[in-house]
C-alpha cells in the first residue's frame, strides 16, 4: 500500500512558501524603493552641486578678473613709488577711482585693497553699505599679511575679522600687495535655500576649513569647522572642484533624508504588504496552534491505540468544535470496539479452555485406568505397604491434575509434582527409571503452563519405558535468548527409542494434521496449549539423537498473551 503524505504538512509547507514569497516581495520592494530614493537623492544633490559650483565659478572668475584688472594698471601702480608727491597723489586718486568703478560694475566684490610699502600708501574701494570699521580691519589685515608674509600668493583663502568671514585673494610683490575680499555671507545669497532639503553645501579651502555653508548647519558641519571632523557614515557625500587645489564645494546629504523622500504611494504599498505578511504569520500561527498541533496529538494517540495500547484515549483540550466532536466520537467508537473485542476475546478464551479441558478429559481416563491396574497388581502381590504409598502419591498427583487449566504455575511447583509422579511410577516400574533434574535456584519462580513438564514425563512412561531396562531421563532448565526475547529453555532428554517421523513432522510444524490414531494426545495438547497461551507455534521442538533417544526443547516466554484465573475442582464442587 502506497504511503500517504500528511495534509497538515502540506498546508504548513504551502503557508510557509506563501509567507516567504510575501516577505521576499516586501524585501524586494523596500530594496528597490531604497535604491530609487538613493538615486533621486544623489541626482538631486548633483543638481544642487552643479548649480552652486557654476555660480561660484562665475563669481570667482569675476573676482579673479577684478584682481587681474587692478594688477594691469602698471603705470599708476608704478607712480606710487615715485619720489614726486603730486604724481603719487594723482596716481592714487586715479587708481582708487578705477577700483571703485570695478566694484560698482561687478557687484560681487566687497572691497579691493592696494598697499605699497615704499611710501606706506593704502588704497581701497568699498561696496556701498560696507561698514567703515570692517574696512579698517581689512586694511590692517592686508598690511599685516604683507609685512609677515603669511598669506599664500595668488591663492584663495578664508579669513575671519570682526565676527565676519571673508573669502580673499592677494597678489604679492616685493613692495606691494593687491587684495580682493568678499563676505562669505553674501556669496550666492540670491539663491533660494528653502528647497535644499536635508542638505549642507560647504565651500572648503585647501586646508579643509569650511568657509561658507549653505543649508543646514549640523553638529559636525558648521562654518569655521573642518571636514575631517565630519562623520561620513551619516551622510551621502559629493564634491566638485571650484579652483584646483584651492577651493572645493561639498554637498552633504543626511542619510535620514531617504525617509523624507518617501512618497505616500510607497508608504501605502509598504504598509499593505507588511499587513499581508503579518496576517500570513497570524494564519501560520493559527494553523500551527489550532490545526497542526491538535491533529498531531490525535494521530499520535490513534497510532498508540492501533499498536495495542487499548487503554489509551485521545486526550487534550481542543479550541474548535470540529476537533472536539472528532475527539468525543473517536473515543466513543474506541470504547465500543474495545468492549466488543473483549467480549470476543473472552469467548475465544473460553472455547480454547474448553478445548484443552476436552483434551485433558481424554488423558485422565487412561491415567486412572493405569492407576487402578497398578493398585490391583500390587494388592494381588500382597504389597500392602506399596499400595499405601502408591495411593498417597496418586492422591497428590490427582489433586494437582484437577487444578490444571489455561493458566501458569511456577516451575518449582511443576518440578515438585513431577518428582511425586516419578515416585508413584517407581512402585509400578521399579528400578526402570533414572532421572536427573537441573533447576537453577534463580529460575524457580519462572511461570510455565501447568502440566507442561509432567505431560512429557508421562509420555516417557507410556512410550519409552521397558521392563528390565533402565531409561535415563535428564531435565535441564536455563535462561535462553530466543528470537528476540528472553525465554526459559526446558530440555527433556532420554535414551529411549525416539519419536516416529509422523510425530516429529507434526510437533515441529512440518505438517498440520494430527494423527487419527489418537496417539500422543498429550504432546498434541502441549503444542496447542503453547500456541494459545503465547500466540506462537515455534516454542516446542522435538528431535531424535544418536545413537538412540530423543531431545525435547520447550521455550517459555516471560509473560503469556492469554491466561485464565486458576480454577480448582474443589471450587467447582
Amino acid at each position: 500500500m502506497q504511503k500517504k503524505k500528511s495534509f497538515i504538512r502540506k498546508i504548513m509547507l504551502y503557508l510557509l512558501v506563501l509567507t516567504g514569497l510575501l516577505i521576499v516581495a516586501l524585501g524586494g520592494f523596500l530594496i528597490s524603493s531604497y535604491g530609487i530614493l538613493n538615486k533621486e537623492i544623489k541626482d538631486s544633490s548633483n543638481t544642487f552641486l552643479e548649480i552652486y559650483s557654476n555660480e561660484l565659478s562665475n563669481n570667482i572668475a569675476e573676482l579673479d578678473q577684478i584682481l587681474t584688472s587692478v594688477t594691469m594698471q602698471r603705470e599708476d601702480l608704478e607712480k606710487l613709488k615715485r619720489n614726486n608727491e603730486n604724481e603719487r597723489l594723482l596716481s592714487s586718486i586715479a587708481l582708487q577711482q578705477y577700483m571703485q568703478s570695478l566694484i560698482s560694475d561687478n557687484g560681487v566684490t566687497d572691497i579691493i585693497v592696494v598697499y605699497d610699502s615704499n611710501y606706506d600708501i593704502c588704497l581701497d574701494a568699498i561696496k556701498t553699505g560696507f561698514h567703515f570699521q570692517n574696512k579698517n580691519s581689512i586694511r590692517d589685515y592686508t598690511k599685516l599679511a604683507f609685512e609677515n608674509k603669511t598669506t599664500q600668493n595668488f591663492k584663495w583663502d578664508f579669513i575671519y575679522l570682526d565676527n565676519e568671514r571673508y573669502l580673499c585673494k592677494m597678489f604679492l610683490t616685493d613692495s606691494r600687495v593687491i587684495a580682493v575680499y568678499i563676505r562669505t555671507s553674501k556669496l550666492l545669497d540670491y539663491l533660494d535655500m528653502q528647497n535644499n532639503g536635508n542638505r549642507s553645501i560647504a565651500l572648503v579651502s585647501n586646508t579643509g576649513m569650511i568657509g561658507k555653508l549653505w543649508g543646514y548647519e549640523k553638529k559636525d558641519i558648521n562654518e569655521g569647522g573642518y571636514i575631517s571632523k565630519i562623520n561620513l557614515n551619516n551622510y551621502y557625500t559629493d564634491k566638485k572642484m571650484i579652483v584646483d587645489g584651492q577651493l572645493t564645494i561639498y554637498c552633504y546629504t543626511g542619510k535620514t533624508s531617504v525617509f523624507q523622500q518617501v512618497h505616500s504611494s510607497m508608504i501605502v504599498v509598504a504598509i499593505t504588504v507588511c499587513i499581508a505578511v503579518l496576517f500570513m504569520l497570524f494564519i501560520l500561527r493559527y494553523t500551527q496552534k489550532d490545526i497542526a498541533v491538535p491533529m498531531k496529538l490525535m494521530v499520535n494517540d490513534m497510532t498508540s491505540i492501533r499498536e495495542g495500547e487499548y487503554q489509551k484515549r485521545i486526550q487534550g483540550e481542543f479550541n474548535t468544535k470540529e476537533f472536539q466532536l472528532l475527539q468525543e466520537t473517536t473515543n466513543q467508537m474506541v470504547d465500543e470496539i474495545i468492549g466488543l473485542k473483549i467480549q470476543t476475546y473472552e469467548k475465544r478464551i473460553e472455547l480454547q479452555d474448553m478445548e484443552l479441558k476436552s483434551i485433558r478429559l481424554q488423558l485422565k481416563p487412561h491415567f486412572f485406568l493405569n492407576a487402578l491396574t497398578t493398585i490391583s497388581s500390587l494388592n494381588s502381590q500382597n504389597k500392602n505397604e506399596q499400595v499405601k504409598m502408591y495411593i498417597d502419591s496418586l492422591s497428590k498427583n490427582v489433586r494437582y491434575m484437577f487444578r490444571a487449566g489455561f493458566h501458569t504455575v511456577s516451575i518449582k511447583e511443576e518440578v515438585r509434582h513431577v518428582k511425586n509422579y516419578f515416585e508413584m511410577q517407581e512402585l509400578k516400574y521399579p528400578e526402570c527409571i533414572f532421572y536427573l533434574i537441573d533447576l537453577p535456584q534463580e529460575l524457580e519462580e519462572w511461570k510455565i503452563p501447568q502440566m507442561l513438564i509432567h505431560t512429557f514425563v508421562e509420555n516417557e512412561y507410556k512410550h519409552a519405558i521397558s521392563m528390565g531396562k533402565i531409561l535415563t531421563i535428564l531435565i535441564k532448565v536455563c535462561r535462553q535468548y530466543y528470537k528476540g526475547e528472553n525465554t526459559l529453555l526446558i530440555e527433556i532428554e532420554d535414551d529411549g527409542k525416539g519419536y516416529s517421523k509422523e510425530v516429529l513432522d507434526y510437533m515441529n510444524g512440518h505438517t498440520k494434521n494430527i494423527s487419527e490414531k489418537g496417539n500422543r494426545i498429550g504432546l498434541w495438547s502441549i503444542k496447542r496449549l503453547m500456541e494459545l497461551m503465547y500466540e506462537r507455534n515455534d516454542l516446542v521442538m522435538l528431535e531424535n539423537i544418536n545413537p538412540h533417544g530423543c531431545l525435547n526443547k520447550i521455550y517459555v516466554p516471560e509473560n503469556p498473551k492469554h491466561e485464565l484465573e486458576e480454577e480448582t475442582i474443589q471450587i467447582k464442587i
